[in-house]
């Protein structure tokens, strides 16, 4: 822009000197002056033209966001340094432009992968967008334990199927509000484990004190027995003592039976075929009142443990008959492509027992232990497949599961 400088201080000159010359009476001093105003202006012009046409051009690219394009030297030094100045700025943005979008590219592909279940809400807190890993959880129990969640929050939710869930509520600065966003983690695995764990401890540490204990009593009612086997109201008494002993050692050993499951052996198998091969038997765990019966459709191979797989019919099929109890009953076994569906018309399970059934130990049904179901999720499980126990809205009771693929 120096130029353009001494092009306009040249025409003040010139103006100033024709001004004068008008004052002074010489016409050939003002016509002389004007003209080289004129010039002057002229020759400003022409400095300043290229150069603002060139700033017009480089706020229409900025206006339209075009990082792409690049303003042409035009020949004229000040014009021409005012396009190397754009130019720099635009590769400057086009760079940062690149790399962001590189970074956000990045990270949608990350939030994509996730295993955790990401969820980011609206100012309102209402959900805006989740990736792939928070829809395969997202659950009525799930979002209503979201919705009680405060910004910093944390809560264990278990939303039935055996499924353990660590939900987070946090918050992100977007463009001066705070933005809250989910985080829902799996803690199935770490949970079951740990809770195996523990289980597994309970009963080696009972089974041990207990079979100890009751060897020893047992053959003492026994030798005691025998020296009063004449005195029948003793006898009866200490026979009595001796069945409660054998019983609770059979209550013991249910528990070893449950720690000591074998490892899924998988191979292909008509999960229609193997219900239909069932029926049979698992209607003799039926009373009178009790009537099962079997649906099979779209049969498709799954990958599973015959031998486990029967034992979780039975214990499904046994834990329908108790909740039903003395009232007409009907149990359907059904299966359709991977899926296998025991459903029944008992008492059903209320919601807040929805989320602890499978656990060790539980159980509504008293006397219990609580030991069937925690059998089928173990045995699941070591199939990897995906299961859940809930009483629908028709009132039936169904354990859903869904078997994975051979191979």
């Amino acid at each position: 822009m120096h130029r353009s400088k001494l092009y306009f201080t040249a025409a003040l000159a010139a103006l100033g000197a024709t001004v004068y010359g008008g004052l002074a009476g010489s016409a050939a001093f003002t016509a002389g002056g004007g003209a080289a105003a004129l010039l002057a202006l002229i020759l400003f012009y022409r400095a300043t033209a290229k150069p603002m046409r060139a700033i017009r051009s480089g706020m229409d690219l900025l206006r339209s966001q075009d990082f792409a394009s690049r303003l042409r030297r035009v020949g004229q030094a000040d014009a021409d340094e005012v396009v190397a100045l754009f130019n720099r700025i635009m590769d400057s943005m086009k760079s940062e432009r690149l790399k962001n979008e590189e970074q956000n590219a990045f990270l949608g592909k990350l939030v994509e992968a996730s295993p955790m279940g990401v969820a980011v809400c609206r100012l309102d807190g209402s959900i805006e967008d989740a990736n792939p890993s928070f829809r395969s959880l997202e659950s009525e129990v799930l979002l209503n334990a979201l919705a009680a969640l405060e910004d910093g929050g944390h809560a264990i939710v278990r939303p039935g199927g055996g499924q353990v869930l660590r939900c987070s509520r946090m918050y992100f600065m977007d463009r001066g509000f705070r933005r809250p966003f989910f985080l829902v983690e799996r803690l199935t695995d770490e949970i079951v484990r740990a809770e195996t764990d523990m289980f597994k401890k309970i009963v080696r540490t009972m089974g041990h004190e207990v079979n100890n204990t009751l060897g020893g009593v047992v053959s003492v009612i026994e030798t005691l027995g025998e020296i009063h086997r004449r005195d029948e109201d003793v006898a009866e008494v200490l026979g009595a003592c001796r069945n409660s002993c054998l019983a609770l050692g059979e209550f013991v050993r249910s528990y070893s039976a449950v720690v000591k499951l074998p490892e899924a052996v998988l191979e292909s198998v008509d999960p229609g075929a193997f219900v239909a091969r069932a029926a049979n038997f698992l209607s003799q765990l039926c009373p009178p009142h009790i009537r099962l019966t079997t649906e099979v459709a779209d049969p498709a191979p799954v990958s599973a443990d015959t031998t486990l797989l029967e034992r979780v019919l039975v214990n499904a099929v046994k834990n329908s008959v108790e909740s039903i109890g003395k009232a007409e009953g009907h149990i359907i076994i059904r299966s359709a492509g991977r899926v296998i569906e025991i459903i029944d018309n008992g008492a059903g399970i209320s919601p807040e027992n929805a989320s602890r059934i499978f656990t060790p130990f539980f159980s509504t049904k008293q006397p219990d232990r609580g030991l069937g179901l925690m059998l089928i999720a173990d045995i699941l499980r070591k199939h990897k497949a995906d299961f859940i126990l809930a009483t629908g809205d028709d009132g039936l009771t169904r354990l859903r599961i869904e078997f994975q693929r051979p191979g």
